[in-house]
């Protein structure tokens, strides 16, 4: 004998407000567990090799100067290394994520500028001695201007991801206080989605089989929404074709965002076969009951 499916509107709506609890609790856990890890950055910044291509940046830089200003790129490379440069994007990816998080007050970089400012200060007063150029009030903000620029310049390769940017822009303080809400969604998620589990429950009591149709009808739903737009994401390489191709800023965000995409996709497949194993489950035991009756 066939059985009724009973409470079928209030299980629909159960079942699509689930769908979305679902897929927004998995997102606040790829931002808050992934996204905002540091241990993520730091994987990016040693694959990639930011510190490299950020020393090459600074060394195209001050050559080029060089041919400008009539100061040697070794001045300054001599005295910044590229150690210098890895231990000042460490700190500024710590710092940066740090305050993001709430843990610190301010997001600063944090690099030792004191070698080079003393090389740079040496090659100005040694030109000025040689060539019999006065250190008036003029050569000690020609100075001054030199240092301030070449710190800027170290100060952005140290950035990949550009925080300081975004923190002069206003934009890292509203991220922190978004941030701050992370936790809060995600205890509200779980707790959402164990609600309207209980309520499926209490719809189904008499029909235990169909609570592993509706929850997985839930997660078949919530994963194959979530996986769409990461599988057109990652068949176009839609992240390849952003404008911007400065050589270190490029392959630190575009790779951020694949592994990103990457990650939900994984979730949502893993979302996926967990509601086809649910009305598997389903299918399942009504075949089992149906032998029974008959």
């Amino acid at each position: 004998m066939k059985k009724k499916l009973r409470h079928y509107i209030p299980n629909v709506i159960l079942t699509i407000l689930l769908v979305f609890v679902m897929m927004g609790t998995e997102v606040v856990i790829l931002a808050d567990r992934i996204a905002l890890n540091p241990n993520t950055l730091v994987y990016i910044s040693d694959q990639q090799k930011l510190d490299e291509k950020g020393y090459a940046k600074l060394t195209d830089y001050f050559r080029t100067r060089a041919n400008s200003t009539g100061i040697p790129e070794s001045v300054f490379l001599d005295a910044f290394t590229a150690e210098d440069l890895r231990s000042g994007i460490a700190y500024n990816l710590a710092s940066s994520l740090a305050y993001l998080k709430g843990s610190r007050a301010e997001a600063t970089t944090d690099i030792d500028f004191t070698k080079l400012d003393a090389a740079v200060t040496d090659f100005f007063v040694q030109y000025a001695e040689e060539n019999g150029y006065e250190q008036d009030e003029m050569f000690q903000q020609k100075l001054a201007a030199t240092i301030s620029e070449a710190q800027a310049q170290i100060v952005e390769c140290a950035d990949p991801f550009r925080f300081q940017t975004l923190r002069a822009n206003g934009w890292l303080a509203k991220g922190r206080t978004a941030v701050g809400y992370l936790g809060t969604a995600l205890i509200a998620g779980i707790a959402g989605a164990a609600l309207l589990i209980v309520l499926l429950i209490l719809l189904n009591l008499h029909q235990a089989e169909h609570l592993c149709y509706w929850i997985g009808l839930a997660s078949f739903t919530a994963g194959l929404l979530l996986a769409a737009p990461c599988i057109y994401l990652t068949a176009t390489d839609y992240f390849s074709g952003f404008a911007f191709k400065d050589p270190q800023v490029f392959p630190a965000i575009v790779t951020l965002l694949r592994l990103l995409t990457s990650r939900c996709l994984t979730i949502a497949i893993v979302t996926f076969f967990v509601g086809i194993i649910g009305m598997a489950g389903f299918a399942f035991i009504r075949a089992v009951q149906r032998e029974e009756e008959e």
